[in-house]
């Protein structure tokens, strides 16, 4: 596929945290052998039971109106969850996620792209998911988050209360919306070096994330969104710009440090029933205090380092808990080789109930 064509068909799709769905074997119909062949994922069938399970959890631009919709009318554990979540969310923020994500008249191809509404959703979701597994007898042996999602993360650990951690999930928009000027986040397949090769870009943009060798995400501020798009036009890189209406991740948020910090400052963390793994240090967490869930959102996300060093202690059987599976995506583009897995549990291509049942029936 020629750039071009592949930014037409990058354009075209959604993506998480900046990585592109790349799951388009994974719509409705489709057998598990086409599953493995078109996708490279590696099913947990075959997995060693040597592996350490990680459950991943991922952050904006992972999210769509009706996901995992399939799996709320089919599991009363996730449902049980995601209404419990839509309580709390109403009360505190006077809106229903579940009505937000599930609302008539709602395509899965519209951007998701209100970030009051969309903030506490994809949290929800995740959180979900990951109970949904430990109800059917799956558990973690670490876990791995990458910026909004190292809050599911914590959460999922028993670092922080689910509700406590949902409430602060969904201030977080507001943090925002009042104390930082509009941004822009865009995805680009072609590694974080393509800045020395644009002073556009070097001028206009900084590096939020490093999601793989060929892979990162581009911040900078609204003013300059359409000259680097472009830019990137010019220089014929497929890329897309996500959901998202701040340049998380870079320097432009900065000015909201002293409210943010100010919002989570009663926050209370627990040592973790598993570890976590930050994208934002790329290693295990082993204090958390306010100051470092602000590093969370303002420091560059660091998510090919983090699945590095995994790897070099001897790997791992990845399972995917974000709505589109992308995590999924991205970790096979620099995992050529070796004995690790990785699982997408769910996609907006359908075919969530039989994934999620392979993966129950392997785990028993």
């Amino acid at each position: 596929m020629s750039s071009r064509r592949s930014h037409q068909a990058l354009t075209r799709s959604r993506s998480i945290s900046g990585l592109p769905f790349g799951l388009a074997a994974c719509e409705k119909g489709a057998s598990w052998g086409a599953l493995r062949s078109l996708s490279g994922v590696s099913f947990m069938s075959s997995v060693s039971p040597c592996l350490p399970t990680v459950f991943c959890f991922a952050g904006q631009g992972s999210q769509y109106y009706h996901m995992a919709g399939d799996v709320m009318g089919e599991h009363a554990v996730f449902r049980q969850w995601m209404e419990i979540g839509d309580e709390i969310v109403r009360n505190a923020e006077g809106f229903s996620p579940l009505e937000a994500i599930y609302g008539a008249g709602r395509k899965a191809s519209e951007p998701f792209d209100r970030l009051e509404h969309s903030h506490p959703s994809l949290f929800l979701v995740q959180f979900a998911l990951a109970k949904l597994l430990q109800a059917k007898g799956i558990k973690p042996d670490m876990l791995l988050g990458v910026s909004l999602g190292e809050f599911v993360a914590m959460s999922v650990a028993g670092m922080v209360p689910f509700e406590t951690a949902l409430r602060a999930v969904a201030e977080q928009p507001q943090v925002f919306a009042k104390t930082a000027p509009a941004g822009a986040l865009i995805a680009v397949l072609a590694p974080e070096s393509i800045r020395d090769d644009s002073a556009v870009l070097a001028e206009a943009t900084e590096i939020a994330g490093t999601n793989a060798a060929a892979h990162c995400v581009l911040a900078c501020p609204a003013v300059e969104t359409n000259r680097v798009l472009a830019e990137l036009r010019r220089l014929d890189v497929p890329f897309q710009q996500l959901p998202v209406p701040f340049a998380f991740h870079s320097r432009w948020v900065e000015s909201a440090k002293d409210a943010y910090l100010a919002a989570v400052a009663d926050l209370a963390f627990e040592t973790p029933f598993w570890p976590v793994w930050s994208a934002c240090l790329a290693a295990p967490v082993e204090h958390v205090d306010g100051p470092l869930t602000w590093r969370i959102v303002r420091a560059e996300m660091r998510l090919r380092d983090t699945f590095s060093a995994i790897e070099a202690r001897g790997g791992a059987r990845y399972l995917d808990l974000s709505p589109s599976g992308s995590l999924a995506a991205v970790l096979r583009q620099d995992l050529r080789s070796g004995g690790s897995e990785i699982v997408p549990l769910v996609s907006p291509f359908g075919g969530n109930l039989k994934r999620l049942s392979a993966v129950f029936d392997a785990g028993r």
